[in-house]
């Protein structure tokens, strides 16, 4: 199923109006343990005065229809009309993805007695119920007791790793049965030699490790056969590092699969920069990259051991003023 377009943003002050016509809507504001009931247009302003870093507008089409809180505590409300088509569930993903990139491991949620939407929203999440407490709700003018959450890093990377069907591909975490296919791609000498780390003799025994060192490694599938893989490299600045099987190319499959992936990425960490390396002779990966908004920044001498020796490449930039 495909998730709902949604992107999470800072709230700004132009949101107020629409923050407070989502949240006059009693059905909304019962639940919420903090807000001032009746809720006004000056509360909003108020708030998006005063709004944390962890505290995300969602936004469609520009518009905001709710905010998702993911910081030491994890909150969500969405707008009346926008209830019930997976907007909640998208953008709970997208805010946690944040939060756990940053270095949380755990993240902690309340939940009214009584709440069913929330409590469902909370289960798929993976937060699991740590007993009851009891909360002072400003809305109801009175306590009320609540069910205690805790969602740690690892359920969270279980449930929600990063699976995305494109219209001829499908992209998943690398599994151990794709090492067959994907060794005996970077081992041909024609794709080792646009990479670094591989060499056309290589033993899967070897590859392997060179393979699970990425923070995040994908297979792209096609009929189910592994024909490529994307990854996101971790360092001071993310580095998206890609390739697919010769067979395939000519074909429009490596900007469909790095196109997907990378639109996935920025949706969930919101990089401030990504870049990438490419060997200047490999003209359809400098193109893909082009073709996403990463500029050229400068030239060095790169090793590779897929080559006798250092070849000259490029290095890309990606930043959000330069999409488009």
């Amino acid at each position: 199923m495909t998730p709902p377009p949604v992107r999470l943003t800072r709230p700004w002050p132009e949101d107020a109006e629409d923050m407070a016509a989502a949240l006059a809507d009693w059905q909304v504001v019962r639940w919420l343990t903090t807000l001032p009931w009746p809720y006004g247009t000056q509360d909003a302003r108020d708030f998006i005065a005063v709004a944390g870093l962890e505290e995300h507008a969602i936004r469609q089409g520009g518009r905001l229809v709710g905010m998702v809180e993911a910081g030491r505590q994890f909150g969500i409300w969405i707008a009346p009309d926008r209830q019930g088509q997976g907007i909640g569930r998208r953008a709970g993903v997208l805010a946690l993805s944040r939060l756990f990139r940053s270095g949380a491991e755990t993240v902690q949620a309340h939940c009214l007695l009584g709440n069913h939407r929330s409590a469902r929203l909370l289960d798929w999440l993976g937060f699991v119920p740590q007993g009851r407490v009891v909360l002072t709700s400003r809305p109801l003018g009175s306590e009320v007791e609540a069910d205690r959450l805790v969602l740690d890093r690892a359920t969270f990377h279980r449930r929600h790793a990063i699976a995305l069907d494109t219209p001829r591909l499908r992209i998943e975490p690398m599994a151990p049965s794709d090492l067959p296919a994907l060794h005996a791609i970077v081992t041909r000498p024609d794709v080792a030699r646009m990479l670094q780390r591989y060499r056309p003799d290589m033993t899967p025994e070897e590859v392997a490790p060179l393979l699970s060192q990425a923070a995040m490694r994908l297979a792209v599938r096609r009929d189910g056969r592994a024909i490529g893989s994307v990854a996101l490299l971790e360092g001071p600045v993310p580095r998206i590092s890609y390739f697919l099987d010769p067979d395939h190319a000519g074909q429009g499959f490596g900007q469909e699969m790095v196109a997907a992936v990378f639109a996935e990425l920025v949706a969930r960490l919101d990089p401030p920069q990504m870049l990438a390396d490419v060997f200047l002779d490999n003209a359809p990966s400098r193109k893909i990259l082009k073709n996403l908004g990463f500029r050229r920044l400068e030239d060095a001498d790169l090793p590779t051991l897929g080559r006798d020796g250092p070849a000259r490449a490029a290095q890309y930039r990606w930043t959000p003023g330069l999409l488009g």
